[in-house]
């Protein structure tokens, strides 16, 4: 049996994420919070951008559902069949 190669491992990151310093991302992190209650406030998302961002979402649980469907006619079938 073969060994497995131990190279060192990389984080899937893209490179720019290695070269910021721990400073500037404190500055960012502080920057980003909001300076009011009132800044704080979301809008919440249409029909349709969840649509748009979970299409495949969509898709995978139709065919997990017509899947389901498909072995629950099969199991009624076969315990009708074998009785």
């Amino acid at each position: 049996m073969s060994r497995r190669n131990r190279r060192q491992r990389r984080p899937n990151l893209p490179p720019e994420a290695f070269n910021v310093p721990a400073d500037e991302q404190r500055v960012v992190r502080n920057e980003a919070a909001p300076a009011s209650s009132a800044s704080n406030q979301r809008t919440a998302p249409t029909v349709a951008d969840l649509r748009a961002e979970y299409h495949t979402v969509i898709t995978d649980l139709r065919l997990t559902l017509s899947i389901f469907a498909g072995l629950i006619a099969v199991m009624v079938a076969l315990s009708l069949a074998l009785r």
